[in-house]
């Protein structure tokens, strides 16, 4: 009487919980995702030196701020379907539907929140003279495309809309990259490399 029910039950979770796939390890960027700092997913045995690989441009081992945003316009271009020179809501949506589902449901505050101190007073998320998040706007845990890439950016191409008017144009986007290329130069020499890029480096090995 009751198997058809127990059944469907099963049936439900199971499909469930291949919607849902387990992001890799905290800290861990070896898994079989990476989500680039603006946004774009490598998919592979290691993304991250994929995508570092096709930003470094002149094959020099470093990546200059200029090589850092020429390496994003395309997945900008890709993004505007339309081709109206910007990303409004709709593709961002077909981001978060059709190019990483991986990160749907994971995230909360609005990526921008990571920016420069988080939203400006008065915006949404962030109420009129109330204080800067902890650590200058830095979230304690990671979220959506956080879990998966450099930066603790839970929708990077949303998160790209720093006017808060929900399209992000290629001048944002530029300027964007330029504030992640910032938080990524930890060494503030200029440029990066695989050795000083944050949360690249695997895990020491524990020694007793």
């Amino acid at each position: 009487m009751h198997r058809p029910i127990l059944l469907a039950a099963l049936l439900l979770a199971a499909t469930a919980a291949q919607a849902q796939p387990a992001p890799p390890p905290e800290g861990s960027l070896r898994g079989r995702l990476f989500i680039a700092p603006m946004g774009e997913p490598f998919r592979g045995t290691d993304g991250l030196k994929t995508w570092f690989a096709r930003a470094d441009a002149d094959h020099d081992g470093k990546v200059t701020l200029a090589e850092f945003q020429a390496e994003a316009l395309p997945f900008f271009e890709k993004l505007d379907a339309n081709h109206d020179g910007r990303i409004d809501g709709f593709e961002e949506q077909a981001y978060e539907r059709d190019v990483v589902p991986e990160i749907t449901g994971l995230y909360g505050d609005h990526g921008a929140a990571l920016l420069e101190g988080g939203p400006p007073p008065g915006a949404k998320g962030r109420p009129k003279g109330g204080p800067k998040p902890p650590g200058g706007g830095q979230q304690l845990r990671r979220a959506g495309a956080g879990r998966y890439g450099l930066l603790n950016v839970p929708q990077p191409v949303s998160g790209s809309d720093l006017e808060f008017d929900g399209k992000v144009t290629l001048a944002e986007w530029t300027k964007t990259g330029a504030i992640r290329f910032g938080m990524l130069d930890t060494t503030k020499a200029g440029v990066l490399t695989l050795e000083t890029l944050p949360g690249a480096a695997p895990p020491p090995t524990k020694t007793r």
